[in-house]
């Protein structure tokens, strides 16, 4: 807009007119000038107040989404760790609570972290002052070979004195071996003698078993009782189609298992293999042979070790199928992806009575922690051709130390609802919006324990924008972790009482904090006003765990284990259909199981699918925990070992942290 501006040299007096009428003009004419020009300042001035307000949100957008690629350059390349550095000679921050406390806490706590500290380092000199074993295992195969040196000519070894033999052991590795067994099932034919009477040549025969008949085929009309054989073993059966074997699990139920003893003609059988004892057939025409063996899958083309190495190396190690492709040609088997894909289903078949086992006794546990990760479902020519699904793991406490995974197409609530609809008891884990209410849903059925990890990790994320009051947090949550470790080695009720003591004051004043003027300030659009927002919007949740000792503070047992989902989804990236995602669940909830336990994975699949072809009814022993108290030979103790020295570490330095902040809030002399 322009304006017309008038200006006058003070020092020319003749631009002043002399009349008065003039005079008025000009100065109506000035002042309508200096109107003009106060609403041009007046616009300049929200003006630049708007371009301010926008340079001010420019560079709060410009700072959040510097942190934003800080925190995913960090999520690439940095330490995953949440662990915080406290700065030497840094204070303890006051709170105003301290007088809640008891009087002689301090001293206690100091005392139990000088006793952690002390046996952490007596513990670390023993380990380090043990000298390094550089012999190998005894238990592994020696082949011995003896390097004679080359003697001077005219020199003989006869002649010379032995002084000794300088031993080396070089641990060597054989490329594995695939093998095929060859299994002969010899048939003969009985003596007349032995069925004179009792069998017609032609007559459709029945299964004896002590002499007692028992019924084929209870609806057939050709179903007759046969009287015992005289001369004939009475284990032996009778078929009436030759290479048939009956499935006698439901008689081996009723009647002791017999072992035929074989004759001097008869060829050497394996003590381990089922054809020792299992009865013989006979056919009719009295021809006798033994019955098959249980396999995998009909034809018993492929052996449980090879089910059992496939399941390890693409649910253990996450090797996808076109990569095992590789691995068994080398052995001299070259495989097609669909084989291994048919071994993997049949497998998964075998499993899921053991499965479903699992999920009965972990929904009989009063507490159930669970998480969830994405998985890429393939859907051929349905939409883009994918999209994202769910694996869901649902992990029992003590009393039912199983693993079970389900899968679902989406992350809709119905999932969840329909796995724990037959669960009573406390559910632990993030404040995904199908758990939050599922108190109310289920009218008290199920409550809900939320995972007090998240929160701090959101507080911990978000640091950066909200030094001073992230600061207060994370120290108010240390303090909570601290009581839980003095509490992990007591039972529920003494835990309880702990929490009562100790933890409830504590949470009182992290609530403190988050009604704090400095926090009720934080402006609502970033990521620490989100934080915060997330510890108020579920602080009943959060404060479940001070109720009950059977609970957990966090969820983190769960979202480690979920370790496993990622790691998968990394190699072999998608499932292809529905199915086959409730495949997956079925066996990465016995790997996961067999896992949890430090159980040898590989020799707990091979006996289970065993097991399980040969229609055992007992599930109950290949739970994890039974079968680890039946096969010690098959634990790695070395990864328990692990763990307590983990353990161990983590104890001395959440104890270390703790005196070094007692000595630097500790007034100087």
């Amino acid at each position: 807009m322009r304006v017309p501006c008038y200006t006058y040299d003070m020092q020319d007096a003749t631009l002043i007119p002399d009349d008065l009428e003039a005079c008025q003009q000009q100065l109506r004419g000035c002042l309508a000038t200096h109107g003009q020009l106060q609403r041009v300042y007046q616009e300049l001035v929200e003006t630049c107040m708007g371009l301010q307000a926008g340079q001010e949100k420019l560079r709060q957008e410009r700072d959040e989404l510097q942190l934003t690629v800080q925190r995913l350059l960090h999520q690439l390349y940095g330490r995953r760790s949440e662990r915080r550095k406290d700065a030497a000679g840094q204070q303890r921050l006051c709170f105003g609570e301290e007088e809640a406390l008891p009087a002689d806490l301090t001293v206690i706590s100091a005392a139990t972290d000088e006793e952690i500290i002390a046996e952490y380092l007596v513990r670390r000199r023993r380990r380090r002052a043990q000298p390094r074993s550089e012999q190998l295992p005894e238990h592994l195969e020696r082949r011995t070979e003896r390097i004679e040196p080359q003697l001077p000519a005219g020199v003989k070894r006869e002649d010379c004195e032995p002084l000794g033999v300088d031993i080396v052991e070089t641990l060597q590795f054989d490329r594995a071996q695939v093998w095929v067994r060859r299994i002969e099932y010899p048939k003969y034919k009985l003596p007349l003698a032995a069925l004179s009477g009792h069998v017609e040549p032609d007559a459709a025969g029945e299964p004896l078993v002590g002499g007692a008949p028992v019924d084929v085929d209870a609806g057939s009309p050709d179903a007759h009782t046969a009287p015992a054989v005289a001369d004939v073993p009475a284990e032996l059966t009778v078929t009436t189609e030759p290479d048939v074997v009956l499935d006698r699990s439901a008689v081996r139920q009723e009647q002791p298992e017999v072992k035929p003893q074989p004759s001097a003609n008869t060829p050497p059988v394996s003590p381990h293999a089922p054809g020792a004892a299992s009865p013989p057939i006979v056919e009719r025409h009295g021809i006798i042979q033994a019955p098959r063996e249980p396999a995998l899958c009909p034809g018993g083309r492929y052996g449980f070790g090879v089910a059992a190495e496939v399941l390890f190396s693409k649910f253990v190690l996450h090797v996808p199928l076109y990569r095992q492709q590789d691995m068994w040609a080398q052995s001299g088997w070259s495989p097609s992806r669909a084989t291994l894909g048919q071994i993997v289903a049949t497998s998964a078949e075998l499993f899921v009575p053991l499965a479903e086992l699992f999920r009965q006794r972990v929904l009989s546990s009063p507490v159930l922690g669970t998480d969830d990760s994405p998985i890429t479902l393939l859907t051929p020519g349905v939409g883009a051709g994918s999209r994202q699904a769910r694996f869901w793991l649902y992990r029992g406490r003590e009393t039912a130390p199983y693993n079970v995974f389900a899968f679902t197409d989406s992350r809709e609530r119905a999932g969840p609802d329909q796995f724990l609809e037959n669960f009573t008891g406390t559910l632990t884990g993030d404040c995904y919006s199908g758990y939050v209410n599922i108190e109310k849903v289920t009218r008290g059925r199920i409550r809900f324990a939320a995972c007090l990890a998240h929160a701090r990790r959101k507080v911990f994320d978000a640091r950066e924008l909200q030094p001073l009051l992230s600061s207060q947090l994370l120290a108010v949550i240390g303090e909570l972790y601290d009581i839980e470790d003095r509490a992990a080695a007591l039972d529920d009720a003494r835990r309880l009482a702990l929490r009562q003591r100790e933890s409830v004051p504590t949470m009182a004043r992290l609530w403190a904090v988050l009604e704090s003027p400095t926090a009720l300030q934080v402006l609502p659009k970033n990521r620490f006003a989100e934080a915060l927002a997330y510890l108020r919007n579920h602080w009943d949740a959060f404060q479940l765990y001070l109720q009950d000792g059977r609970l957990p503070i966090d969820n983190n047992e769960v979202e480690r284990e979920m370790r496993r989902v990622a790691l998968a989804r990394k190699n072999w990236l998608f499932v292809g259909s529905e199915d086959a995602g409730d495949r997956t669940a079925t066996i990465l909830s016995v790997v996961s199981s067999a896992h949890r336990h430090d159980l040898d994975v590989w020799a707990y699949l091979h006996d289970a699918l065993e097991q399980l072809a040969r229609g055992t009814r007992d599930l109950a022993s290949l739970l994890p925990d039974v079968w680890k108290a039946a096969h010690p030979e098959h634990v790695r103790t070395f990864r328990e070992q692990e763990k307590e020295n983990r353990a161990a570490e983590r104890r001395y330095r959440r104890a270390a942290r703790r005196q070094a902040a007692r000595t630097s809030a500790t007034p100087a002399d």
